[in-house]
């Protein structure tokens, strides 16, 4: 058989799967899905960067930000993600009143509001719509204020456990950190987390929210990954479609012994 010899691949002007441009004429990788950097010197260790994604809903409040990436048995993996959480919403408080009373007690915690402040509220069941408004709050201590309608919301009967949204705070809220951790697997790839450095860069979580992501590994499909939850006091679907996680990705990917 006679041998072919193979010239060095070239494309002139970028490069472009299905008439889409991956490589453009400088050199800029514009539109792929993963970048891997192989060291030359060092064929055991490459660099890879590439973007997550998670929506925390009302159903799922936590999962795994796809893709994942598989670790093989014996290496130590070096991962870094900058996470953005978005919502768009407002805070939501729980609230009481009893029968023939103008008297509307509140449970909101970490509200951050103060006696005589003013706050707007949409009444989420749509038989009070009369009453929305903004009213004059007492404050009774970081979870839990009153404020007064002008007439009872019900004159026969308590209300109980109902929500309002407080459409006087902002609609939209950010979340940010820098997540650093080691990942190690063994011979039998179990997949362990050595290390963890959270570094929050942006903190405005609406209030009865708590938010936060950490780096995790699934031993069943030997991955890893970061998985954000939110814990709320109400749902997070009232006006988006619930809190969105994204990633910038960045690994450093090795043999363990060599």
């Amino acid at each position: 058989m006679a041998t072919q010899n193979l010239q060095s691949f070239q494309s002139e002007g970028g490069f472009s799967v299905t008439e889409a441009t991956i490589i453009d004429a400088d050199r800029n990788i514009i539109d792929a899905h993963t970048v891997k950097v192989v060291d030359n010197s060092n064929n055991k260790t490459f660099k890879k960067e590439y973007m997550t994604h998670f929506t925390s809903t009302d159903a799922n409040a936590s999962g795994e930000m796809l893709p994942t990436h598989e670790v093989e048995a014996d290496r130590i993996v070096f991962l870094t993600g900058f996470v953005l959480a978005t919502w768009v919403g407002y805070p939501v408080a729980v609230f009481n009143a009893n029968a023939n009373s103008t008297t509307v007690s509140c449970a909101l915690p970490d509200h951050a509001l103060t006696t005589g402040d003013i706050v707007t509220v949409d009444f989420t069941n749509n038989a009070r719509d009369s009453f929305n408004g903004s009213f004059a709050v007492t404050v009774i201590d970081n979870s839990n204020f009153t404020f007064d309608t002008v007439s009872p919301l019900d004159i026969n009967a308590p209300v109980l456990q109902e929500n309002l949204e407080l459409t006087s705070y902002s609609l939209n809220w950010e979340f940010a950190v820098k997540v650093e951790s080691a990942v190690i697997s063994d011979s039998s790839q179990v997949l362990t987390i050595a290390a963890i450095a959270n570094t929050i860069v942006k903190d405005n979580v609406p209030p009865g929210h708590t938010w936060s992501v950490e780096p995790s590994v699934n031993n069943t499909s030997r991955v890893l990954t970061f998985t954000p939850s939110v814990a709320s006091n109400a749902g997070l679907e009232l006006r988006g479609s619930g809190v969105r996680w994204s990633s910038k990705v960045e690994i450093v990917y090795s043999e363990r012994n060599y």
